[in-house]
């Protein structure tokens, strides 16, 4: 009597298992496009003693589809020019929300002088662009930008 009791669950739960969406087609509605560049090195201030310095920079663009959503993440290795000279390296990412609201940013830092790697990401604002930017202190304006435009154009 067993035997025909596994038989008849096997079966059942093998039609259960072919009746069910798989992961795979699931997957296929939400298609990610990606688009990676690299910046090998960027430095504040561009020319002589450099303060904040980010080196082996990865930068990825993702696209799903579906949701009509992009995004960007930025990737790599941020260093100040040393402890105790009154520095920090900051990286930073910024977009523009609308024409008529400020910036969105996301930021972090480097304070010991050490190469550490640093990973930021966000939405494009409505202009489809987002800036990096290296620097040291906080309420400067002076900065080196780097210009990140959406690979795949308008949303």
């Amino acid at each position: 009597m067993n035997r025909p009791l596994r038989a008849v669950l096997a079966t059942g739960l093998t039609l259960a298992a072919l009746a069910a969406p798989s992961a795979a087609s699931a997957s296929a509605q939400h298609v990610i496009d990606v688009k990676t560049t690299r910046i090998s090195y960027l430095q504040y201030p561009e020319t002589g003693k450099a303060r904040a310095q980010l080196r082996n920079i990865t930068v990825t663009w993702r696209r799903d589809r579906a949701e009509k959503r992009t995004w960007v993440t930025v990737s790599g290795q941020l260093r100040d020019s040393g402890p105790g000279d009154g520095h920090c390296a900051r990286l930073r990412l910024a977009t523009e929300v609308s024409a008529f609201e400020p910036f969105k940013t996301a930021v972090t830092t480097e304070c010991n002088g050490v190469w550490r790697t640093r990973t930021l990401a966000m939405e494009p604002g409505f202009d489809d662009f987002v800036t990096l930017g290296i620097y040291t202190s906080p309420s400067a304006n002076n900065r080196t930008l780097r210009e990140l435009t959406n690979p795949w154009g308008r949303r």
